[in-house]
């Protein structure tokens, strides 16, 4: 009994040291927040690491949760599903920085009539990683270990687009100068 114990022990600490090391994000900027006014587009930059010594990550599509996926506030468009991400073993993808339309893992898109107010939730990634190289000609798809998902905060911070009054007020008192310079000009002169 004790032997099969061990045995059946010994084969799952093998098929865990299998799946390998750990895959990781991190967003960019750090933190995970981002700001915007209502009506425009955000974004998250992301920096995935494979510490596997001996599979390939690829990643296959990006997402949200929280308040940031209820569709309430605006919407969020992923990027990674449209690129072909491979991470080779004990690599990482290097930063990668937001980029309307084209890089990141994806933009939220704010809606118009958002109050001043933070959105937030999670960004999370889907990977799988293979004991063979994909970009290979010969890759076997069956070389599939593992299928997981990655996951850190994320935030909007949505802001007025309204001036602030401090802001109105020091605008007008800049421009009183011409203001008046214009009124005197415009004044008719007494003979």
């Amino acid at each position: 009994m004790k032997r099969t114990l061990l045995t059946v022990l010994f084969a799952v600490l093998l098929a865990a040291g299998a799946q390998g090391g750990s895959v990781s994000l991190s967003l960019i900027p750090a933190g995970g927040t981002v700001s915007g006014t209502p009506g425009t587009v955000v974004g998250w930059g992301y920096d995935v690491t494979n510490s596997d010594p001996s599979n390939w990550v690829v990643l296959n599509d990006s997402f949200v949760t929280g308040d940031l996926s209820t569709g309430t506030f605006g919407t969020y468009v992923d990027y990674i599903a449209s690129g072909f991400i491979v991470i080779d073993p004990s690599s990482s993808t290097g930063p990668v920085d937001f980029s309307q339309g084209t890089a990141g893992t994806g933009e939220f898109d704010i809606d118009a009539f958002v109050p001043p107010m933070k959105i937030t939730g999670d960004i999370g990634i889907d990977y799988s990683a293979f004991s063979e190289d994909p970009n290979s000609p010969t890759f076997d798809p069956s070389s599939l270990v593992v299928s997981g998902t990655v996951s850190t905060a994320a935030e909007v911070d949505v802001v007025s687009s309204i001036p602030e009054p401090a802001s109105v007020l020091l605008t007008g008192l800049a421009l009183l100068p011409a203001a008046i310079a214009g009124w005197r000009r415009r004044k008719p002169r007494r003979s």
